[in-house]
């Protein structure tokens, strides 16, 4: 009974000893603002600090560890600010951080729309693949002509430019659910594989940034995402020729 009780304790300690490790994870679901961040800590919320960092022009390296680094960001935030200094984020400090982001998005948003640049069409989390979903790869027997952005099935999709829709249609083979809408400065936008059937039907006039839809794989498509092209002027297979749209998204989405 005695070895017993022995061996017990020492399980005991080594459970104890080992928790922080098995339960790491756990503290990377952490969403910002919901305990205090300090030095030696990780997780999701403290990315999203490092990345709210360097939205305000305090270049931090998105780890989800709080080094030394982020430390002598967060104290230099502090002080230009005058809060306290004492390079820790307690719950009301991450309620500004959020504010300060916030308007910063919200004054980048009036220059795109004062100069009267596009908007990016998915406003959610997104990524444009390898090189298969590029300008120009292969296909079976034609070339890709469009760009590829990959993101979760009923994400949000957004006109990139004001103008009037040249195209609402589906094509089961290829396309899925698509539109083409011949844009206010003589492009012609066409987005592919959504979710469903747009509520913008032939003729309708659309705004810059109104929602045309939701990110899908409809039709012929490999995961949930949009099928971007841009064609010159005539426009979509009336004389215009498509091109590289990737340089454009990039644009357009350093904006949001």
């Amino acid at each position: 009974m005695g070895k017993w009780r022995i061996r017990a304790a020492t399980a005991l300690v080594i459970s104890t000893a080992t928790t922080p490790i098995l339960f790491a994870p756990e503290a990377d679901a952490v969403k910002f603002g919901k305990r205090t961040l300090k030095q030696g800590m990780k997780g999701s919320d403290v990315r999203v600090l490092q990345k709210s960092l360097r939205r305000l022009k305090l270049q931090t390296r998105a780890t989800g560890y709080f080094g030394g680094q982020t430390t002598k960001k967060v104290k230099r935030l502090e002080d230009g600010r005058g809060w306290r200094v004492d390079g820790k984020v307690q719950r009301r400090d991450a309620k500004r951080i959020k504010g300060m982001v916030a308007k910063q998005k919200a004054r980048k948003r009036a220059r795109r729309l004062a100069a009267g640049a596009q908007a990016f069409p998915i406003p959610g989390p997104h990524n444009f693949g390898g090189a298969s979903a590029r300008f120009g790869a292969g296909r079976s027997g034609h070339s890709h002509q469009g760009q590829d952005v990959f993101a979760a099935c009923g994400e949000r999709l957004l006109a990139a430019q004001s103008g009037r829709v040249k195209v609402e249609a589906y094509q089961g083979s290829g396309a899925g659910h698509y539109l083409v809408i011949d844009g206010a400065d003589g492009i012609d936008y066409v987005y592919m594989h959504l979710l469903k059937a747009s509520w913008a039907n032939k003729g309708t006039v659309v705004q810059r940034g109104w929602q045309i839809g939701k990110v899908g794989q409809s039709g012929n498509a490999s995961g949930c995402h949009l099928h971007f092209e841009l064609w010159t002027a005539p426009g979509w297979y009336s004389g215009g020729r498509p091109y590289d749209p990737l340089p454009s998204l990039l644009q357009w989405d350093s904006y949001s």
